[in-house]
């Protein structure tokens, strides 16, 4: 009987340690690899593989920030992506995450803004989008309730602009950044023809222009200013766009 027990035991000790390694190379990522630091000797591109079927695969990417931050990562095998991948902001946040392993432009789209507000969720409906040359997104295309939103990124993944649109056509908000998060300008469109207030400022936030659009046409006053907020004159238009008094003649 103590015999039985003791091979038992020895069988299940031989399992769990076999499950073990199973489990060490289903999960693990593999033999890690620095492909390219950056100028303070950090890490900007580590690659891990596995030996699958003899041959030394690349199974998981993940690239970094000068700071250290992972900016991207995800499992792969060699070129192909696999599974969810993340990409981060350079503080660690999650900028934007995606499924690999149906659609090499990746599904199940969901965003975040610096701010940590979603501006994509599942329930948007991907139409376009594109990479940089690092393979981080750089601008997507999106339908929600019927309407068409089209997003652009820094490469710090911070916004540059969103812009409302009938198919390709520019109809509604469309608003641009500058990298410091500050409003760049701010200008509407109706079915692709500028329309209502249009506004732009400069970096610290100063308007720098601020007039009145009716379908393509300049109307009322304009009002432009220096960086520092000095007044820098005034064009007035009649409603059919005829220039009336000239910020040059000042």
């Amino acid at each position: 009987m103590k015999k039985t027990t003791k091979i038992l035991i020895i069988v299940i000790a031989v399992i769990v340690i076999a499950a073990l390694i199973v489990l060490y190379f289903y999960f693990s990522k593999g033999k890690r690899v620095v492909i390219e630091t950056f100028d303070n000797g950090k890490p900007a591109i580590v690659y891990y593989y596995k030996n699958i079927d003899g041959v030394k695969t690349k199974v998981y990417e993940e690239k970094y920030y000068p700071n250290n931050e992972l900016r991207s990562e995800g499992k792969c095998l060699n070129s192909k992506r696999l599974g969810v991948w993340k990409f981060y902001f350079d503080n660690g946040d999650v900028f934007a995450k995606a499924d690999f392993n149906n659609h090499k432009e990746g599904e199940k789209w969901e965003m975040w803004n610096d701010k940590k507000e979603q501006i994509i969720n599942l329930n948007d409906k991907l139409e376009a989008i594109a990479f940089t040359n690092e393979g981080t997104p750089i601008s997507i295309k999106i339908r929600r309730n019927g309407t068409d939103i089209y997003y652009r990124f820094f490469n710090s993944f911070k916004m540059f602009e969103r812009r409302h649109l009938k198919g390709n056509i520019l109809n509604g908000e469309s608003i641009s950044w500058f990298e410091n998060g500050t409003i760049n300008s701010l200008h509407y469109y109706k079915n692709g023809i500028q329309d209502s207030s249009y506004v732009v400022y400069s970096e610290n936030g100063q308007k720098i222009i601020s007039g009145q659009y009716s379908m393509g046409k300049q109307v009322g006053k304009w009002e432009y200013f220096e960086p520092d907020g000095t007044p820098a004159g005034v064009d007035v238009f009649d409603v059919d766009g005829t220039k009336l008094i000239s910020k040059d003649n000042f």
